[in-house]
């Protein structure tokens, strides 16, 4: 039996056919294409001891701790760590076939270690480590030369990409706004490494709107004004995104040409995947995690990207249209959840096979 150690997710009868949150669509893909290889259990990270089986596989991401400051205030750290719990003796660390699923950087955010109690250790304890990212931050950690978990657990690296269920995205760009009606979208937690100041200044006096979904602000749907540093610029806010509703997709494809991103250090932003899925084009950093021919690349200088935007909103629709049917195709082929947890599974027969050598 495998078991996935996720957030616990509620398989339900539409959910196959229901574009979700990626924390949903990992454990839901993984369920369908990896319980067609053996007996599936969608567990839990914090459900702790789950079996006592030799031969049972165990794969989950780093524990996360999701709780508020106030309830770990008053209820203190975790117990459950399911690396350590589920290990066949006390002497040991893990279950043999243990391993993590996660996003990979070089160094990870403060916002992740964080809501990771037990990450270094976990990491240590595992056969390997199946890496979501682009494949810049496989290079960038094979380039450290330090003492950082990151260097010391770079061989158990299986470099994955991220996946994304294209075919639930039923509206995809047909056409592209004429030249000083096209808008751009911006989706993300707004977290530290996720670059929205460089994107702010980067679209600074140009003939644009920033469209921003987020749920990372207090505020009413509208026109608002994000202030970085000493400036404020003006977004249209449309509040959380929610990918599973037709209307929100609709509008997307209807009032969006590109999709920004200007991270320094993401490992392969799901939402660039998301809407190149719906036919937008990318303005992106090398370091927001996702390569392709087709994408517009940015740098973290917003006065170089100022004139790179620039450029892109007076493309002509025909090379618009191009690099979005170009970019879809791309994202079913690497991206597909198939091929991924196609990967994985090959990958743990091999380990498990070797070990037994």
């Amino acid at each position: 039996m495998l078991h996935f150690f996720w957030s616990g997710y509620p398989l339900a009868e539409n959910s196959y056919a229901t574009y979700e949150i990626s924390n949903h669509e990992i454990a839901k893909w993984a369920e369908f294409y990896l319980g067609q290889k053996t007996s599936f259990h969608q567990s839990s990270w914090a459900a702790g001891k789950v079996t006592e089986n030799h031969n049972d596989i165990l794969i989950g991401h780093l524990t996360w701790d999701g709780r508020s400051p106030d309830e770990r205030q008053k209820l203190g750290e975790l117990k459950r760590d399911w690396v350590k719990d589920n290990a066949l003796k006390p002497e040991i660390s893990a279950h043999p076939n243990t391993y993590i699923l996660t996003p990979w950087v070089p160094e990870f955010p403060p916002e992740w270690i964080a809501n990771m109690p037990f990450w270094q250790g976990q990491l240590q304890s595992v056969s390997k480590i199946f890496a979501l990212c682009g494949d810049i931050w496989i290079k960038r950690t094979f380039e450290k030369a330090d003492k950082s978990i990151q260097t010391e657990v770079r061989d158990k690296l299986v470099h994955c990409n991220m996946g994304v269920a294209a075919h639930n995205f039923a509206a995809v760009k047909t056409r592209f706004n004429k030249v000083g009606q096209r808008h751009i979208l911006h989706m993300s937690n707004l977290g530290s490494y996720k670059g929205f100041d460089i994107t702010c200044k980067s679209l600074a006096g140009l003939d644009t709107r920033l469209h921003l979904a987020t749920g990372a602000i207090n505020a009413k749907p509208g026109m608002i004004e994000i202030a970085t540093q000493d400036q404020k610029f003006g977004v249209n806010y449309l509040g959380y995104a929610n990918n599973a509703d037709p209307d929100f997709n609709k509008w997307v494809v209807n009032q969006c040409d590109f999709y920004i991103h200007t991270a320094s250090m993401d490992a392969q932003a799901t939402t660039i995947l998301e809407c190149g899925a719906r036919g937008l084009i990318p303005l992106i950093t090398p370091e927001s995690g996702f390569a392709s021919p087709y994408a517009i690349y940015l740098t973290h200088d917003p006065a170089k990207n100022r004139e790179i935007i620039r450029q892109a909103l007076l493309l002509p629709e025909d090379e618009l249209l191009n690099r979005s049917r170009l970019l879809r195709q791309q994202i079913k082929k690497e991206h597909g959840w198939e091929t991924i947890f196609g990967r994985i599974w090959d990958t743990i027969q091999n380990d498990i096979e070797q070990r037994k050598q």
